[in-house]
């Protein structure tokens, strides 16, 4: 499997899964036989991250693309932003995408949310380039197998879709800098201009997805 790319068999199968959505976390609950497995996708200690992320997507105003929607942690955060005109979501999960209709029917009724269904690969090529002045990537995993390198093929559309101006972050996978690996995939989809702050965070132990009590918040500029 190509690193960050999925197979029609494994979207299939992560749409099938059952979320489970408490004040603690966000977990998927799929079938494996006659067992049943829990996957963490999200928890509550990442709001001051998800805080920061939303800043940067949102620091040069007007259009803002996210994808994923998780618990709504950061979406919370782009919509308390004064600057922004609209504020688009991709999801592609049924039970998110009722969820965030359900959450934020206002915004989405007045046009201030966009709501985009679909996996970002099959609905990103229907949006012109430069569309954003400020995009937020976290969508995640779907297969085991991948972890968090699914943001690697987004970082070429990200170039595409933001504005001169705008400004590009995503949910990392580094405690402590951006890496070679990630500034060579970044460096492949055209970026040059790539700066980083490290966060302080408080995982619980039961946290499965990080350990670290810091995490990078990436912050790209297309020029």
């Amino acid at each position: 499997m190509a690193v960050g790319k999925y197979t029609k068999k494994i979207k299939d199968k992560y749409l099938k899964t059952n979320p489970a959505l408490n004040k603690k976390e966000l977990v998927m609950i799929f079938d494996k036989g006659r067992k049943k497995i829990v996957n963490q996708i999200m928890q509550a200690w990442e709001k001051p991250y998800m805080k920061k992320l939303a800043s940067i997507a949102s620091s040069k105003g007007g259009n803002v693309l996210e994808v994923g929607f998780g618990m709504g942690i950061s979406a919370d955060f782009i919509q308390k932003s004064k600057k922004i005109k609209t504020h688009t979501i991709i999801e592609c999960h049924p039970s998110m995408i009722k969820n965030l209709k359900k959450r934020y029917s206002k915004e989405i009724g007045s046009g201030r949310i966009l709501l985009k269904e679909g996996f970002w690969e099959n609905v990103t090529n229907q949006i012109p380039a430069k569309s954003f002045d400020g995009i937020l990537f976290d969508s995640c995993p779907l297969d085991k197998e991948v972890e968090f390198f699914q943001f690697f093929p987004f970082f070429k559309e990200a170039f595409r879709l933001l504005k001169d101006t705008g400004i590009f972050t995503y949910f990392s996978d580094e405690p402590l800098k951006i890496s070679k690996k990630h500034m060579s995939q970044l460096h492949k989809a055209g970026f040059k201009n790539i700066k980083f702050q490290v966060c302080n965070i408080s995982p619980p132990k039961d946290c499965l997805y990080w350990k670290h009590q810091t995490i990078v918040a990436p912050i790209i500029k297309k020029i």
